[in-house]
C-alpha cells in the first residue's frame, strides 16, 4: 500500500527463509523478555487488581457458573482465560498426583497464591507475544514484498523489547489481551480495504467483540473497520456500493451479537455491569489524577510513549506516521484508532501509563515504515553505507533491551517486599502486623497479619487463606473506593486494625496530595500520633520499584 518504487520486490526462497528466521528470533526474544521476572513479588501481590481478576476466575470455578461477577473493564475474556489456566494446572496436578482433587488445589492456592498468579501472568505474556506476531503481520499487509517484511520485522522487534509493553505483558490485566484482539481486527480491516471480502467483515466483528469483552474502549476499533469500508469504496466502481453497504451493516449488527455470546452476563447481570461501570468512573485517583488535556498530552509523550519507544524510535515513528498518512488506504484504517484513542486518554480526568499500550503497536509500525524507507533509500549505496544503516536501524530497538531487563530486575526488588523481609527479621513471632499490600510472603505469620478491606475493616490473613474471603465480599467492601488502604477506611472500622506494627504503602503518596485527599491523609496522621516510623524503603532508579513504604511501630501504653 505504501509506494516506495521498486523496493517492494518479493524476496526469493532463500530470502524468505532468512526473513522467517528473523521473525522467529524476534518472537523468541519477546517470549524470553516476558518470561524473565514474571514471578516478581510472588507470593506477594503488588498489583491488587491481579487478585480481583483471579478471584473472579476462582468464583466461576467454585460456583460452576460462567458469571465472572465483575464487569468494570469488562475483562470477561481475561477472567475466562484465567479460569482455563486454573483448569489446566489442576488437570496437570491430578495427572502427576500433586493434587488428590479440586479441594487440594484450592487449599494450595490459598496458602500460596503464586500457584494461580504465575500461570495467569504467563498467559498474559503469551497474548503479548501474539500481539507482536500480529504486528508483524500488519506490517506485511501494509506493503507487499520485501518492504512489507522489513516493516513487520522492525515493528515487531521494537514491540518485543519495549519496556512498557513488556511490563504490561507480565501483569494480569485486560490491556494486552484487548490489544492483541484489536490488532487482529485491524488486520481484517486492512484486508477489507484491499479486497472488500465479506468474510473479513465477519472476522473483524469477532475480533472486535473479543477486544471489547476485554476492555470497553476497544469499541473505537469499529472506526477502523468503517475507514476500511470507505477506503475500499473510494477505489472501486459504484456497483460495489450495495454489496459493501450490506457488509458494513452486517458488521455493525453481528459485532454486538458476538459480544453478548462471548459475555452473556453483560446482559443477564446488567445491574452489576452498571454498578461496576459507575465504580470505574471517578474524577480523581491517588497518583493518577490528570492535568487537563495539554498537561496529559505532555505527560504521555514525555513519559510512557518515550519510555516505551526510546528517543530514536520515537523520532522515526513520527516520520513514519507522516508517510503513513499519505497512504489513503492504510491511514484510514490505522490512524482513526490511534487518533481517537490518544484523544480520549488525554481528555480523561485520570492518566495511566498502561493506557498507551494499545497504541504502541501502531507507533511500532510507523517506526518500521520509516526504517524500511531508510534502508531502501540506501539500497544502491556501497556495502559499507548499507551495513551501517542496517546496524543503526537494528540497534535503535535493541538499545531498549538493557532498560527492559533492568525494569524486570527492579520489579523483583520491590520496596514492599523489602519492607516485609525487614520486619519479618525484626518483629517478634507473635507481633500483630497490619499490611496495606497483599503480602502473602508473610503467610507464615498469617494468624497475626491483617489487611485493610474497605467497609469490612482489617481482615485477618488466615481468613483469606482459609477461603472465607471471597470475590463478592471483596467487591462489596469496595463501595466505590478506587483502592483498599488504611486511609480510605471509615473511622469506625479503624479499631479493627490496631496492631503492633503497620506496613503502610500509601501514606507518602497521600502526603504528597494531602490538599486533594485531606481526609485520607488525616487517617495516617492519626496513626502516627500513636506510633513512630522505624524504617522507610524508597525506590531507587534502576535498582528497585514500588511506593515509599513506611513501617510504623505502635507506642506501648
Amino acid at each position: 500500500m505504501i509506494s516506495t518504487g521498486e523496493t517492494g520486490a518479493a524476496p526469493g526462497w532463500r530470502g524468505r527463509r532468512i526473513l522467517g528466521a528473523a521473525v522467529f528470533g524476534v518472537l523468541v526474544l519477546a517470549a524470553a523478555l516476558r518470561w524473565y521476572g514474571a514471578d516478581f513479588g510472588l507470593p506477594a501481590l503488588n498489583d491488587p487488581d491481579e487478585l480481583m481478576f483471579e478471584l473472579g476466575a476462582i468464583r466461576m470455578l467454585t460456583s460452576g457458573s460462567l458469571n465472572p461477577g465483575w464487569f468494570g473493564h469488562p475483562a470477561t475474556t481475561t477472567i475466562y482465560v484465567l479460569a482455563l489456566t486454573k483448569i489446566s494446572v489442576l488437570g496437570f496436578g491430578l495427572l502427576t498426583g500433586e493434587y488428590g482433587g479440586p479441594e487440594d488445589y484450592m487449599a494450595a492456592v490459598y496458602s500460596n497464591p503464586a500457584l494461580m498468579i504465575l500461570p495467569g501472568r504467563l498467559a498474559m505474556a503469551a497474548f503479548g507475544v501474539l500481539a507482536i506476531w500480529q504486528t508483524w503481520r500488519l506490517g506485511r499487509l501494509l506493503r507487499s514484498g520485501r518492504e512489507g517484511w522489513q516493516i513487520g520485522i522492525f515493528a515487531a522487534l521494537l514491540l518485543a523489547v519495549s519496556p512498557v509493553f513488556v511490563e504490561y505483558s507480565q501483569i494480569i490485566r485486560s490491556d494486552v489481551m484487548g490489544t492483541a484482539f484489536m490488532l487482529l481486527c485491524l488486520g481484517a480491516a486492512l484486508r477489507i480495504a484491499a479486497d472488500g471480502r465479506r468474510s473479513d467483515y465477519g472476522w473483524a466483528a469477532l475480533w472486535m467483540a473479543l477486544a471489547v469483552a476485554s476492555k470497553w474502549p476497544f469499541a473505537i476499533v469499529s472506526l477502523s473497520v468503517a475507514g476500511a469500508w470507505f477506503a475500499y469504496l473510494r477505489t472501486h466502481s459504484g456497483s460495489q456500493w450495495r454489496k459493501q453497504l450490506l457488509n458494513i451493516v452486517g458488521f455493525a449488527a453481528v459485532a454486538p451479537l458476538l459480544l453478548i455470546i462471548i459475555s452473556p452476563y453483560l446482559v443477564i447481570a446488567f445491574d452489576t455491569v452498571l454498578v461496576n461501570l459507575s465504580g470505574e468512573a471517578r474524577p480523581r485517583h491517588l497518583g493518577a489524577t490528570g492535568a487537563g488535556f495539554f498537561g496529559n498530552v505532555a505527560w504521555y509523550v514525555s513519559g510512557p510513549l518515550h519510555a516505551g519507544l526510546g528517543t530514536g524510535a520515537f523520532v522515526l515513528a513520527a516520520g513514519g506516521l507522516v508517510i503513513l498518512a499519505r497512504d489513503k488506504r492504510a491511514c484510514m484504517v490505522l490512524l482513526p484508532f490511534l487518533a481517537v484513542h490518544f484523544l480520549i486518554i488525554c481528555l480523561h480526568d485520570l492518566r495511566w501509563e498502561r493506557w498507551v499500550v494499545p497504541i504502541l503497536p501502531i507507533f511500532a509500525l510507523a517506526f518500521g515504515i520509516a526504517a524500511a524507507r531508510i534502508l531502501n533509500a540506501v539500497g544502491s549505496q556501497p556495502l559499507l553505507a548499507r551495513g551501517f544503516a542496517w546496524i543503526v536501524m537494528i540497534g535503535i530497538p535493541l538499545s531498549l533491551v538493557p532498560a527492559t531487563i533492568g525494569g524486570s530486575a527492579a520489579r523483583m526488588n520491590d520496596t514492599r517486599q523489602q519492607a516485609t523481609r525487614w520486619l519479618d527479621r525484626h518483629a517478634a513471632p507473635t507481633a500483630t502486623i497490619m499490611i496495606e499490600s497483599f503480602a502473602f510472603d508473610m503467610v507464615h505469620r498469617a494468624p497475626t497479619v491483617s489487611f485493610p478491606l474497605g467497609e469490612i475493616g482489617c481482615v485477618n490473613a488466615q481468613a483469606m487463606i482459609d477461603g472465607r474471603i471471597d470475590y463478592s465480599l471483596v467487591e462489596g467492601a469496595r463501595k466505590g473506593r478506587s483502592k483498599f488502604d488504611y486511609g480510605t477506611m471509615e473511622a469506625s472500622a479503624r479499631p479493627t486494625c490496631v496492631s503492633d506494627y503497620y506496613i503502610v504503602t500509601e501514606m507518602a503518596r497521600y502526603a504528597d496530595e494531602r490538599t486533594v485527599f485531606a481526609k485520607e491523609y488525616a487517617a495516617y496522621a492519626a496513626l502516627l500520633d500513636e506510633g513512630e516510623i522505624i524504617a522507610t524503603f524508597a525506590p531507587e532508579p534502576g535498582v528497585s520499584v514500588g511506593p515509599v513504604v513506611n513501617i510504623i511501630a505502635r507506642r506501648q501504653r
